[in-house]
């Protein structure tokens, strides 16, 4: 059964992005059913919504992921996968796929020499400040009586920090900047060249601890800023993103190489004439209807296989109207160069799949929880056009309601507008942070009965010390977050 969860803030459908399942026991904080929640997932979605570092926010943002894991779990249960649901999941799992066979195989000899890495971080790598500041905004066109007022509201400020007063709470209580605001006027770390001049000289110029004796005037307003630490970060915490930088230029060359053999070993033909009747039809809009024997044109060919126009047709109707004008715009040589893109994707793949590549346990993971995402965003996106669907008798009464203003226009004819005025006003109301939280909250309380949910409260300070460091060093964690 599902534990009481109090009030549970819905933060918006970025949330589905965060659902999760995996990880060691210790590690996990919540299980819903046989899907797990991990110390880093909670933490990785308080940074990014901003929550602040304590039990109290953990405990919330743990619920709306198990709100959300459990929005996930209804779908799977009642979504049947359409044929353009399972294309879709087979696009994610080759992406993957792809990735994972460019790591094992074209990537695998590229290994940058351990001097050279080293050289790099002599010559980049220097001194970080962590710094907290207070903003008091004022830009420079404004009057000299506002901008008065604002440096000596900053004055004020400053006085009261080299008196002692609690930093975190004057920059909370008072500061402009309210992105740092929440986390007490924390910066975190940041090196030379990443703040403007007069702010950087003055931060770099102040001993940790202690608080820059004047107030500080940029272009934003006046800072009243609080040194907390300064470091350089060693070697060997750093090799990694090193690494990866000085290599990237190496594997993309490497990439080429390998992919121009690979479709010189495949024996790649073009099939012009075919290749401008897709052209033709995609003149024609992607309304047209193909006959059997266009779906079976072959647009190339290649050892082991062949692209035909059906699969390029599939695709070309699934873009967005933008992108299908691009590709309606294109020559026969312009059709070729992409086609060649995707001739080499495929190809790749296969190779791929003949070496039976299987995904790490990092790319696996990927994949469920895009899966879960996928779910999750269904069955929300069906509960919200049911909210706002109007019924016959609804438009009636609106109508009859504003008989002055549809005096000379018959029922019939503004029917299908009345319509679009309430679907938009509802709509409207269902895109609140009351109405989102209600939704998600009724989903989540009418799939909790059949699963069994499990919160993990002592491993809340694990979650604490990871959202710290990632508050301290966003920039490794975001790193972190995308690589792969």
């Amino acid at each position: 059964m599902r534990p009481d969860c109090g009030a549970r803030a819905w933060a918006g459908v970025a949330l589905i992005a965060l659902v999760a399942c995996g990880g060691a026991d210790e590690d996990v904080v919540a299980r819903v059913g046989d899907e797990t929640i991990t110390v880093d997932e909670v933490a990785g979605y308080m940074q990014g919504s901003g929550y602040g570092a304590n039990e109290a926010e953990v405990q919330k943002a743990v619920d709306e992921l198990v709100d959300l894991t459990l929005v996930s779990l209804r779908g799977r249960e009642r979504l049947e996968m359409t044929a353009a649901d399972s294309l879709q999941l087979s696009e994610w799992r080759d992406q993957l796929l792809y990735n994972q066979f460019r790591d094992d195989v074209i990537w695998k000899e590229v290994v940058v020499d351990e001097a050279r890495l080293k050289e790099w971080y002599d010559e980049n790598v220097g001194e970080e400040v962590s710094a907290r500041h207070i903003l008091v905004t004022a830009e420079p066109q404004a009057p000299d009586s506002v901008r008065a007022a604002a440096r000596a509201e900053a004055d004020s400020l400053l006085q009261l920090a080299l008196g002692g007063a609690d930093f975190a709470g004057l920059a909370e209580e008072h500061s402009d900047d309210t992105g740092s605001a929440q986390r007490g006027g924390s910066l975190g770390w940041f090196s030379r060249g990443r703040m403007v001049a007069p702010f950087e000289q003055a931060a770099f110029g102040t001993e940790p601890g202690e608080v820059v004796p004047e107030v500080v005037e940029t272009q934003f307003g006046f800072h009243v800023i609080k040194v907390e630490d300064k470091r350089k970060r060693p070697f060997e915490e750093l090799r990694g993103e090193i690494e990866e930088q000085l290599a990237r230029p190496e594997r993309m060359d490497a990439e080429r190489a390998y992919v121009t053999r690979l479709m010189e070993d495949s024996h790649v033909e073009f099939l012009e004439s075919n290749i401008d009747t897709l052209i033709a039809l995609i003149d024609r809009g992607p309304d047209t209807e193909l006959t059997d024997a266009q779906r079976r044109l072959p647009l190339a060919t290649y050892e082991g296989g062949s692209f035909q126009l059906q699969e390029i047709w599939n695709l070309y109707r699934a873009l967005p109207p933008s992108n299908q004008g691009m590709i309606g715009g294109l020559d026969q040589a312009g059709m070729i160069q992409a086609l060649s893109q995707l001739m080499q994707r495929r190809i790749l793949l296969d190779r791929a799949r003949t070496r039976e590549t299987q995904l790490d346990s990092t790319r696996q993971r990927q994949l469920d929880d895009r899966i879960q995402q996928f779910y999750a965003q269904r069955i929300l996106s069906d509960a919200l056009e049911k909210r706002i669907e109007v019924a016959d008798a609804e438009v009636r009464t609106y109508y009859d309601e504003h008989a002055e203003f549809y005096r000379d226009r018959p029922y019939e004819e503004v029917q299908p507008q009345i319509r679009q005025i309430l679907r938009a006003q509802r709509m409207e109301q269902a895109q609140t942070a009351d109405s989102q939280r209600e939704l998600m909250a009724a989903m989540a309380d009418s799939q909790a009965e059949a699963v069994e949910v499990e919160t993990f409260p002592d491993r809340y300070d694990r979650v604490l010390t990871d959202l710290r460091e990632r508050l301290e060093n966003p920039e490794a964690t975001a790193r972190g977050s995308t690589a792969g």
